[in-house]
Order: C-alpha cells, then sequence, then structure tokens
C-alpha cells in the first residue's frame, strides 16, 4: 500500500544573491514512491529517509525513492533555471508549491495558478499550483543595506557550498546504497512470490511475519496471545509451516518455541 499526502508542497527558496533551492520535508508509506518533481534538478539531489542519505532513480520528471516502510523523507536540490531578458527564469510542473520571496527579489512574471499570498519574517510567501512558470531578478539595494545583504549572500553562499558537498558525498554513496537497496528488494520479490506459491493462509502468513518482527522465533502461547489466534489454530499453522520448511518447532521448558528457518 503507497500512502502519499493529498496535499503535498514543495518549498522553492530564493535567496537575496538570485540562487535558489528546492525542497520537500513529509512522511510517506510504501516500498519505492514515486514522486513528481516541480522543477527539474540542476545536478544531483540530497534525498534522506529517516535521516540516512539514500539512492534514488530519475524517471524523466519524477523521482522514484525506496522508502520501504513508513518513513520521513527528506528531497533538496538545485533546480534547474533559464534567462530571459535579463530575468532568471523557473518552469514549474503540474504540483503545488511554496515560493519564499526575500524582499529584494522582484518577481517579474508569474504564470503559475495563484492559491494564495502571506508575509513570514519580511519575506512574501506565495502558494501556487503548476504547470506554469516565474521570471525574478535581484533587485539593486541601498549602501545602508549593502553590509547586512552582503553577509546573507556570504550566509547562503556557504549553505549553497554544504549542499554541493553533501551532494559529493551522495555520488559516492549512492552506487552502494542503491545496490543494497535492489538486493533487499530482490529478497522481498522472493519471499512474497514463496508465499504465494504456498498458498498459505491469513493466519499462517500472520505467524510468519510475527516471528520476523521478534528476531526470528517465540513460543506458540505468545503467538496465541499477541496475535489474538486460539491455541488450536496456533498449533496446527505452525505444524503445516514446519512441514512446508518455513520454520522448526522444539521444546524449551517444556514449551513449544516456534523458530524461522531461513534461507541461506
Amino acid at each position: 500500500m503507497v500512502i502519499i499526502p493529498l496535499l503535498l508542497t514543495w518549498i522553492i527558496t530564493l535567496y537575496s544573491n538570485g540562487t535558489s533551492t528546492v525542497n520537500l520535508n513529509t512522511t510517506l508509506t510504501g516500498e519505492f514512491i514515486t514522486l513528481q518533481l516541480p522543477v527539474q534538478p540542476q545536478s544531483y539531489m540530497m534525498v534522506l529517509v529517516n535521516g540516512s542519505v539514500t539512492a534514488y532513480m530519475i524517471n524523466g520528471t519524477s523521482i522514484v525513492i525506496p522508502v520501504l516502510g513508513t518513513a520521513n523523507v527528506t528531497i533538496t536540490y538545485v533546480p534547474k533555471i533559464f534567462v530571459e531578458n535579463n530575468f532568471i527564469g523557473m518552469d514549474v510542473g503540474n504540483t503545488t508549491v511554496e515560493i519564499i520571496i526575500p524582499n529584494n527579489i522582484l518577481i517579474a512574471n508569474i504564470t503559475l495558478s495563484l492559491m494564495g499570498m502571506k508575509m513570514i519574517n519580511n519575506e512574501l510567501v506565495i502558494m501556487a499550483k503548476g504547470p506554469g512558470e516565474f521570471l525574478y531578478t535581484v533587485m539593486p539595494i541601498s549602501t545602508t543595506q549593502s553590509s547586512t545583504s552582503r553577509a546573507s549572500a556570504h550566509m547562503h553562499y556557504y549553505e549553497f557550498l554544504t549542499i554541493i558537498m553533501i551532494i559529493a558525498i551522495i555520488v559516492i554513496v549512492a552506487p552502494i546504497s542503491y545496490a543494497l537497496i535492489m538486493r533487499r528488494g530482490r529478497r522481498t520479490e522472493e519471499t512474497s512470490t514463496s508465499i504465494t506459491a504456498l498458498n498459505l493462509n491469513d493466519y499462517e502468513i500472520s505467524i510468519l511475519k510475527y516471528l520476523g518482527s521478534r528476531g526470528g522465533s517465540a513460543f506458540e502461547i505468545d503467538i496465541s496471545r499477541d496475535l489474538g489466534i486460539p491455541r488450536t489454530t496456533v498449533w496446527r499453522s505452525v505444524r503445516r509451516l514446519e512441514n512446508l520448511g518455513l520454520v522448526r518447532i522444539t521444546k524449551v521448558e517444556g514449551k513449544n518455541m516456534v523458530t524461522l528457518v531461513r534461507n541461506k
């Protein structure tokens, strides 16, 4: 089952020096999740799943992320831009975005469907729906503001360098992470195929999953109590799983211990 928030909002942040980033922070549920990107990336992207750098795949204007359950997902990248009549432009796809605009950035044109506007910390925040584009430029600032603006520009520059350094790490780590993820995915697929081929019922599948969550073994009495399955049903299901070679039953202090038989 794949669960994606109904209103998935990407944040496009414009900085006072004219640079920009795209960010998404949300919770997703599923195995491999496909998300529509609001703007094409300029280069590599930083993808974190539960705080860990994770490999990803780009499929046209979408990104495929291995979530493998329920996880907090953060995506950050530098968007691809174009220049038109000395204005910086950005193409936005069929997504909902929030554009954060500092006070020295002037929006010259916007063809997105506007959904709302507000001011937060002296910055204009526009919520809009694509597809469309917008053009902007950096306005000249007065001498009295130049010192503060230079400091802000330097800060954003260092933030940008940090993103580039993280991207460089991803370039090294991503192939290794992707190989491990695909290996795990194949194991999951093989397990699902095996369960289907063996024609296991719901009780038997639940018992196998329960054993997996308990480190591979549990007493019959615990299985019955925690899953709410009658003792006789657990007894029959465990014996069938043993006959199929999926579990092993041993006596421990007079109680039946059920252990998963793991394929080598």
